[in-house]
């Protein structure tokens, strides 16, 4: 077999320094970018904290500094305008503990893996719900990175799973789980307990062990009751929810106000305003400008303040441009999501997904996931989840849609109005949906009931 040397040309998407801390700013909530800008002034001499306008000089530096095509031209903009207009809005400041994104995200970048892998994993980790568990499937994923991502290989149901698999490999062990029997092995897996009792009860018996039906399980694998009980006793010890750790964040957010975003009615319309309340504000110091005048200056040290000079006005070009998209996203929201805005009600929502402004914005909806992810927005009824004011729709006759939310409202409201003697089971609240035209299955039903942390009917039984 001959050996030759040959040439081929490909294309290949690549992200500069600038893009990349651009990215990762923007998917920053309110405290995490707090602790990035005092790291990053602590770490550049060139940095003065202090509050500043811009000045001419500033804006003629940063001309040297190329536009990218993902985030366009860029103007020094006075960001602290925004924060002046409410100087008596107070918040109270809590230490914030890691969300499960976050320590997702930190864990999927200490691999060595290629940019479209990169994107893959951050896109399945923005799919990753409050308990752990992956909430769209891999041939969904794939075809959502296809439509959306400017990449030029096609991405592959084989690829994103080879990705989920790293995620699954991650902690808390068993997150990134399609359903609680991955889940369960995932984490017996990261014991090295394959080939027990263990897993091949979790594999093949889990509705027996719901029902506890240890005998019934004991007869046909025509093993000893008591090592059953054994085996279950431990798959009980096995976390179920492996993302639950991380959930008290949000109460503790709810409980002390402290939004990303501030949405306020006036009477000309809305106001929305990006919360920069105790952000650290910078300049760059006088002192290393006029060291850059100077004749006698070395040219090692001129380009050394010179590259430091370039990062901090790059740090100002990213945080203004989280500050503007953030405010794309939300005026949208507001458009759309109107009803919700007026009223609080979340049933008011209407179908709406990450592509669908991605698409509005012209962005990638991978930018547009790293923007709602861990954000928080505050309006007239309370603080909200920002993705929250995102929801799929769902089919529920030939020609009509409506949100997950608006279905499980009136799900709820069905089960708080029944017999506390005769609760309503799920094939029942089907049918009387049924009769506002609005057609689910039962197993959909329980779904949404169980999301809604409702017991089945068999438990809601009142006794006396």
């Amino acid at each position: 077999m001959e050996l030759r040397q040959t040439q081929r040309l490909t294309q290949k998407l690549s992200l500069t320094p600038l893009m990349r801390q651009s990215l990762y700013i923007l998917q920053l909530p309110l405290l995490e970018l707090k602790n990035y800008i005092e790291k990053e002034i602590e770490e550049n001499p060139v940095i003065e904290k202090e509050i500043h306008e811009d000045t001419q000089w500033e804006k003629e530096f940063i001309k040297e500094i190329p536009s990218t095509p993902e985030y366009g031209t860029y103007s020094l903009g006075n960001e602290e305008e925004e924060l002046d207009k409410k100087k008596n809005y107070q918040i109270n400041l809590i230490t914030k503990p890691v969300t499960l994104h976050e320590i997702l995200f930190q864990q999927l970048h200490m691999h060595k893996l290629e940019l479209d892998q990169y994107l893959i994993g951050e896109f399945i980790i923005h799919y990753i719900d409050d308990n752990g568990y992956l909430t769209m499937s891999v041939e969904e994923i794939s075809k959502s990175l296809n439509e959306t991502d400017k990449l030029k290989n096609k991405i592959t149901p084989q690829q994103v799973e080879n990705i989920l698999s790293i995620i699954q490999s991650m902690e808390p062990i068993g997150v990134g789980a399609r359903n609680l029997k991955e889940c369960l092995l995932i984490q017996l897996k990261a014991k090295n307990k394959i080939n027990t009792l263990t897993y091949k009860i979790v594999e093949n018996f889990l509705a027996e062990i719901a029902r506890k039906k240890t005998r019934v399980i004991a007869k046909k694998l025509k093993v000893e009751h008591s090592k059953i009980k054994s085996a279950v006793k431990e798959i009980s010890k096995l976390e179920p929810k492996p993302g639950r750790i991380y959930s008290s964040f949000k109460e503790q957010l709810l409980d002390n106000g402290y939004p990303d975003i501030i949405v306020e009615k006036s009477k000309s319309g809305y106001e929305i305003i990006i919360n920069h309340f105790n952000l650290p504000r910078f300049k760059i110091s006088s002192y290393y400008k006029n060291i850059l005048k100077s004749k006698s200056i070395s040219p090692p040290t001129k380009k050394y303040i010179q590259e430091k000079i370039k990062s901090a006005l790059n740090l100002k070009k990213a945080l203004s441009q989280r500050s503007s998209t953030l405010k794309n996203v939300v005026q949208h929201l507001l458009r759309i999501q109107k009803d919700f805005f007026e009223e609080g009600d979340i049933s008011l929502l209407k179908p709406l997904t990450l592509k669908e402004i991605a698409q509005l914005l012209k962005r990638n909806e991978s930018t547009i996931s790293r923007v709602v992810n861990s954000k928080y927005i505050k309006t007239n009824h309370g603080i909200f989840k920002l993705s929250e004011l995102f929801t799929k729709s769902v089919k529920v006759s030939s020609q009509a849609n409506i949100s997950r939310e608006a279905i499980k409202t009136k799900i709820y409201n069905i089960i708080s109005e029944e017999p506390k003697k005769h609760p309503i089971t799920d094939i029942k609240i089907a049918r009387i949906l049924k009769k506002e035209n609005i057609n689910i299955s039962r197993r959909t039903i329980a779904k949404y009931r169980e999301e809604l942390k409702i017991p089945p009917a068999s438990k809601r039984k009142y006794s006396k």
